[in-house]
């Protein structure tokens, strides 16, 4: 080889490794003495007061109301606290594995870009946490995460907005939602089968209703009524009308006053009778553009009690077990006792339903709006008649 050859070689060479090297110059550790450390260790969760969340294609912002957490872009519904909760406390233990100065080829590879960026690759998913007075208390753009050797996660980049410094951390964000109705609190009612005692549908405002299901007594199997004569019931759609709300979930919602009553099923309505006196109504809206809502209402009413429904009281209590318990048990027996009364859901009252429901219309999936049955015939099967069963 000719020694001017093989200079132009060494030079082409020499070319190849500079850019190698600033290729792979922001796995360069910048941040050894950061390692292990909380990124946002000095983040003061217990005042953040919003959250916006956003992609390139939607955009969420959760605020913190005077009782409750709620998604502005939904009129202020309530919002899932648990997974809200969860999203910030994540984000305030994560631990850094290592840190390097980004550059434009590595952020954009990493997707550590803004939403808002005019580039059309490379845009992350950004999080600003404010506090009550409107300062900002984090502002991060989350990009790819990183696959471990095993084949699991091996943590995330990400940026703070005001910052070049890339961080891998140890924790992921990869199912973070910026979509407003996945924030949603998606549970309207969790009313068990064995809590209602009949229920009744009812057409336009007319008193005699177009068909009945109640217990003859509690704990029996619900009896319909009127039943044609050449008809028989179907016990298993009766069970589904009183499963439908243990519990009924919503798929979105909008404010009452923003959305008029349409469809061919608004004129009708289920009344579910509770046995505790509250009484829970329902109004089924559908379209031809496969839409389904649910209006609900709740009020009390008075009902008929028995003895078997009323609690016992704590002279009856005592008088069972008078021979038995000495006064240490008897301690022990209230710690229990008040244990499991603490651990126990709360029970809202029908006007505190009907505050939390009433000025909403949920938009719920079709299998649910599906259990509200306001067809008799829904309920009904043909009765085989003897000819007919021969001839097969």
């Amino acid at each position: 080889m000719k020694g001017k050859t093989f200079l132009i070689l060494l030079v082409a060479a020499g070319v190849l490794v500079a850019l190698a090297f600033l290729r792979f110059s922001d796995d360069r550790h910048t941040g050894d003495t950061n390692m292990g450390k909380k990124l946002f260790s000095d983040l003061p969760v217990n005042q953040v007061a919003s959250i916006t969340i956003a992609d390139t294609t939607s955009s969420v912002t959760l605020i913190k109301g005077d009782k409750t957490w709620q998604v502005k872009e939904r009129s202020d519904y309530p919002a899932d606290f648990g997974e809200l909760r969860d999203t910030v406390v994540k984000l305030s233990r994560l631990k850094i594995g290592r840190s390097f100065t980004g550059t434009d080829e590595s952020l954009t590879r990493l997707s550590l870009l803004a939403p808002s960026a005019a580039e059309e690759k490379g845009r992350g998913t950004q999080m600003i946490l404010k506090d009550s007075s409107g300062a900002v208390l984090a502002d991060v753009i989350l990009g790819q995460t990183r696959q471990s050797d095993g084949g699991g996660s091996g943590g995330q980049y990400l940026k703070k907005s005001d910052d070049d410094t890339v961080y891998l951390v140890d924790g992921s964000f990869r199912f973070l939602k910026t979509a407003p109705a996945d924030w949603l609190q998606d549970e309207i009612l969790n009313i068990k089968a064995d809590a209602i005692a009949s229920v009744t549908c009812y057409a336009d405002d007319a008193a005699e209703p177009v068909y009945s299901l109640s217990r003859p007594e509690k704990g029996q199997k619900p009896q319909m009524t009127p039943i044609p004569p050449d008809r028989n019931v179907d016990s298993t759609k009766i069970d589904q009308v009183f499963d439908a709300m243990a519990p009924l979930t919503l798929d979105d919602v909008v404010s009452a006053d923003e959305h008029p009553q349409t469809g061919d099923t608004g004129s009708r309505r289920l009344v579910y009778q509770l046995y505790d006196g509250r009484q829970i109504t329902l109004l089924p809206e559908s379209d031809d553009k496969d839409h389904y809502w649910l209006r609900v209402t709740a009020e009390t009413v008075a009902v008929e009690t028995t003895d078997t429904d009323a609690p016992a009281t704590s002279e009856t209590s005592e008088n069972a077990d008078s021979d038995k318990a000495p006064e240490a048990d008897a301690v022990e027996d209230k710690a229990a006792e008040d244990k499991k009364e603490a651990d126990a859901p709360v029970v809202k009252t029908a006007e505190q339903i009907d505050a939390d429901v009433r000025p909403w219309v949920f938009s719920v999936k079709k299998w649910q709006f599906d259990s509200f049955i306001t067809q008799p015939d829904g309920l009904l099967e043909a009765v085989e008649k003897e000819g007919e069963q021969a001839s097969k």
